[in-house]
Formats: structure tokens, C-alpha cells, sequence
């Protein structure tokens, strides 16, 4: 079976294990570019680019469904997601036309996966969103913890005053 063929037929199943639970989506010269939302977040440099000439898209900046416009429940065919916001069954149920949540990170705990799947939304996330800035922060964290800057801060803060080479490593204990 050519490559064409079996796109083909996959896309023909995904057709019919979604028939009747999200309507099509339309697109072309006589329907307007789907609506795409970005439901927690304002910053979507990365995305802009790429979606500029296929969709439009919405900037949320929500903490939850409350603050999502009726325009953005009722048409959005996409949704993407930091982690500031959850979506319940409850949440996902009042999107009407949603049929791809992606979430910008790593994980998607914050998403009924269950329910999105029943209702038939798929949920993709981005594992390496992030890489170089996690790294970057875990690396902090060691040297913080190994350095007790946090304690050596608390113990200037309480009025402890350090004066020499020897008091900075009473005080932090453990450090080189």
C-alpha cells in the first residue's frame, strides 16, 4: 500500500471515531481562517510566525474558562497552554468546536486527558519547550543548595554580621 494511500485511510478512521463529536472544520475561500487560542499566555513569538497565514489567533491571557471570551468556547478549533490554567471535563465540555490542545511544556497534568479524549480532542505537548531554561535553573538550585545562599541571606536578614572568610563558612556550613 502506497504511503498516499495509507494517510489516506488513516485519516478516513480518525474521520469516523470523530463524526458527530466535533464538527468539521471549515476552511476556504468561503469560510473564515480557523480560530486558534493561546489560553494563558500573551507571549506567542515562537508560534505567530508560523500560524500569521492559516488562522487567527486569539490571546486569552485567562486563569481559568470564566475568562475566555464566548467567541473564543464557541469557535476555537485549537487551543494552546502554559500551565497557569486547568481544564476540567467541565472546562473542555464548553468549547464547542475544539479539536487540538496543545500544551507548551513538558507535561499536560492540567488537562482531563480522559475527557478530552471522550470528547474527542486530541492533546499534544512540547517535551523540549523549555530544555536549555530548565537546565539552566536546576544548575542554580544545585549551586544554592551547595553554597547556602538562601541561609546566608536569612542569617544577613536576622542581623547576623559576617565579617571574615571563617564566619561566611560557619554560617554556611558545608560550602567549600
Amino acid at each position: 500500500m502506497a504511503l498516499v494511500d495509507k494517510h489516506k485511510v488513516k485519516r478516513q478512521r480518525l474521520d469516523r471515531i470523530c463524526e458527530g463529536i466535533r464538527p468539521q472544520i471549515m476552511n476556504g475561500p468561503l469560510h473564515p481562517r480557523p480560530l486558534v487560542a493561546l489560553l494563558d499566555g500573551r507571549d506567542c513569538t515562537v508560534e505567530m510566525p508560523i500560524l500569521k497565514d492559516l488562522a487567527t489567533v486569539a490571546f486569552c491571557d485567562a486563569q481559568s474558562t470564566q475568562e475566555i471570551h464566548e467567541k473564543v468556547l464557541n469557535e476555537a478549533v485549537g487551543a494552546m497552554m502554559y500551565h497557569t490554567i486547568t481544564l476540567t471535563r467541565e472546562d473542555l465540555e464548553k468549547f464547542k468546536a475544539l479539536r487540538v490542545i496543545v500544551r507548551i511544556g513538558s507535561g499536560y497534568d492540567n488537562v482531563d486527558i480522559k475527557a478530552a479524549g471522550e470528547l474527542g480532542i486530541a492533546v499534544c505537548n512540547i517535551p523540549s519547550a523549555a530544555v536549555e531554561e530548565t537546565a539552566d535553573s536546576t544548575v542554580c538550585h544545585i549551586l544554592n543548595l551547595y553554597r547556602r545562599n538562601t541561609w546566608l541571606y536569612q542569617a544577613l536578614r536576622e542581623g547576623t554580621r559576617v565579617q571574615s572568610v571563617e564566619q561566611i563558612r560557619e554560617v554556611a556550613s558545608g560550602a567549600a
